[in-house]
């Protein structure tokens, strides 16, 4: 399977980071989740280091879905580097091996699925973290990272919130399902740090686009850009007003191995908090960067909210502390949109 440029070139800007990737060398990588968009981009880089500097890392994924896997991942499943563990992570792991280093990104991020499937959404994050980690416990791995969201910090009253500031979650909100178990999965996080010595860290993220993501996926980016590559009008199901925080998926990753191999502490917020858009915002943004395709921004705002959305307002991800220890975003959004959109036309020319 051939790879775009543009993700050659999103490696090529990771790995030049100034951090510690002989950390990586020889080791045994475990990334649940693998075929989603951060997990497959983390995937590629343990490639490219493998590749370009001879790391001699094996990389270890689960997924549920092997149809799935085979068709997003075609021949780079015949890498000698590269082991899939099919199963879902609410069961325990059992394979045999020792890994390293335990990346879990597995989660279902959907506000759709927040309603649909509460049960499986919130047992993902919980079950699925415990599993891993007991997993480590048992077989002697060295570090734990967990991929979180800005969703845990819950409703408050700061447009910007740091490692240390908490709101409120109504526990009692079928759509608190997703903050909730991340919370919950936090806790074990640190209770595993305190309780059996594992290095345990925690990420947490926004928005995140790039090559590679979902379109026409039933969230405003995926829609959007859906919208732009296949010439389509954007239709504003809202008002606009809400609030996004996005981050090219290239800066994500480089924040995230920052957070494992790097920082000298275990909770950071990897966000570009310099790019915060109103959905509007983004809409016209994108009809302006795309003009040559045509696409307008139509608004058709529905009487009421759509199941599964926020009923309140999220603060940013203040991401200073991770600043603070060397990381910076280098994408800003115009150029991580025409990245991204010069992707797919380049998928579909293959294809």
């Amino acid at each position: 399977m051939r790879q775009s440029h543009i993700v050659t070139e999103d490696l090529m800007r990771i790995t030049a980071e100034p951090i510690a990737w002989d950390k990586l060398r020889g080791k045994r990588v475990l990334i649940s989740g693998i075929n989603g968009l951060i997990a497959s981009y983390i995937a590629r880089t343990v490639f490219y280091l493998n590749d370009e500097r001879g790391m001699g890392i094996q990389l270890y994924g689960i997924a549920r879905n092997k149809v799935k896997t085979e068709k997003k991942w075609g021949d780079v499943l015949n890498r000698p580097d590269f082991h899939m563990i099919y199963q879902d992570v609410t069961a325990p792991l059992d394979f045999g091996g020792q890994i390293d280093i335990m990346i879990h990104a597995a989660s279902q991020t959907g506000p759709d699925q927040f309603t649909s499937d509460p049960v499986g959404t919130a047992m993902g994050n919980v079950l699925g973290t415990y599993h891993l980690l007991e997993y480590g416990r048992s077989h002697g791995t060295e570090q734990f990272l967990i991929l979180s969201t800005r969703e845990i910090y819950g409703k408050g009253n700061l447009d910007f919130v740091t490692e240390e500031q908490y709101g409120v979650v109504d526990p009692t909100s079928v759509r608190s399902c997703y903050p909730e178990s991340k919370r919950m999965a936090e806790n074990l996080c640190v209770s595993y740090r305190q309780q059996y010595d594992i290095d345990c860290r925690i990420v947490r993220i926004a928005h995140t686009y790039g090559p590679g993501m979902l379109l026409s996926d039933g969230r405003v980016v995926g829609d959007f850009l859906g919208n732009i590559v296949n010439h389509q009008n954007i239709v504003m199901n809202s008002d606009g007003s809400g609030t996004l925080a996005l981050t090219y998926i290239g800066d994500v990753v480089a924040g995230i191995f920052y957070s494992l191999l790097h920082f000298e502490g275990y909770v950071y917020n990897v966000s570009n908090s310099e790019e915060t858009v109103t959905v509007k915002q983004l809409a016209q943004t994108l009809c302006d960067l795309f003009h040559d395709y045509g696409v307008e921004l139509i608004m058709n705002i529905p009487k009421e909210k759509p199941a599964g959305y926020l009923s309140y307002k999220l603060g940013f991800l203040q991401s200073d502390k991770a600043i603070a220890e060397g990381w910076s975003p280098k994408v800003d959004l115009r150029s991580g949109m025409q990245r991204t959109v010069q992707y797919f036309e380049e998928m579909k020319e293959e294809n």
